[in-house]
């Protein structure tokens, strides 16, 4: 019982860091121009989530992902 307890928990979080890890990539996709971020390209950033995975969207996130008044 215990285990396939610790199994739902492990995909509903397994599941919502593949969601985050979608979401972060289709942020970056939908940003018009290069000279919006805050650091790097789209190429660049699209390169780094899509190797790194969770650690590069929270990066992203950080240090790439343009402010909201760039984003228009």
């Amino acid at each position: 019982m215990e285990i396939a307890l610790f199994a739902v928990v492990a995909g509903l979080i397994g599941l919502g860091l593949f969601a985050f890890w979608i979401w972060t990539l289709v942020d970056v996709l939908k940003v018009p121009s290069d000279d919006r971020f805050r650091t790097g390209t789209q190429l660049i950033w699209v390169l780094v989530i899509v190797f790194t995975q969770i650690i590069g969207s929270a990066i992203y996130l950080a240090i790439g992902r343009p402010e909201p008044s760039m984003r228009r």
